[in-house]
């Protein structure tokens, strides 16, 4: 099997997850305009992840917005599957940790093949960031928020942890090198997350 059918293969099974996340979305959404905006980042957004060649640097951040795209319809999906339809807890939790952790190692191998699968820690990262954002998204299913919110918050999460890891397996986790992309992300998602607060609080 040559690279080149390896990636294409990739990159049909994140179409399949990103036509589910898509068809979880319109089930559950009831405006058209939405839907229709959705239909058109999504063909968008995967057109870049496909038609961009390996090799080209600037392509990662492209494959990556399809990724998170993907992930936010997939956990917006989830959480009305939990909330407005009553699907069973366990089933759910296999559901987000599954998600998580395939399109993470789709990431990555679509990024730098050759480099992050010989890392010996690589499963670990991919089991890891999934048991991690399942357990951020147990804890928001107790506020009282749109699960379009809670989805943005986790797909702003995952971002952060990827990023991370990413660093790590380049060998570039440098104190100096990440503190100001931490700084700046954190006070983002904690300003974010205070606004609802204050909102939910005053409402």
């Amino acid at each position: 099997m040559t690279k080149d059918h390896w990636f294409w293969q990739i990159k049909v099974i994140l179409g399949l997850f990103l036509a589910a996340a898509i068809y979880g979305f319109f089930y559950f959404e009831t405006s058209n305009l939405l839907n229709i905006i959705v239909a058109i980042i999504a063909v968008v957004t995967y057109a870049w992840a496909i038609f961009q060649k390996t090799e080209v640097p600037a392509a990662a951040s492209k494959r990556e917005i399809a990724i998170l795209f993907t992930l936010y319809l997939g956990f917006y999906s989830l959480y009305n599957l939990l909330y407005g339809v009553g699907a069973q807890l366990a089933l759910v939790m296999l559901a987000v940790w599954l998600l998580v952790s395939v399109l993470f190692i789709i990431l990555l191998i679509l990024d730098k093949i050759n480099t992050i699968l010989a890392h010996p820690l690589f499963w670990t990262f991919s089991a890891l960031i999934g048991l991690i954002i399942l357990e951020i998204f147990l804890s928001l299913s107790f506020w009282p928020i749109d699960p379009k919110i809670k989805s943005l918050i986790l797909v702003v999460i995952f971002y952060l942890t990827t990023n991370l890891i990413y660093l790590y397996t380049h060998n570039m986790l440098k104190f100096k090198k990440i503190i100001g992309f931490l700084i700046v992300s954190f006070l983002i998602l904690g300003l974010f997350i205070l606004s609802l607060w204050l909102s939910l609080k005053g409402g």
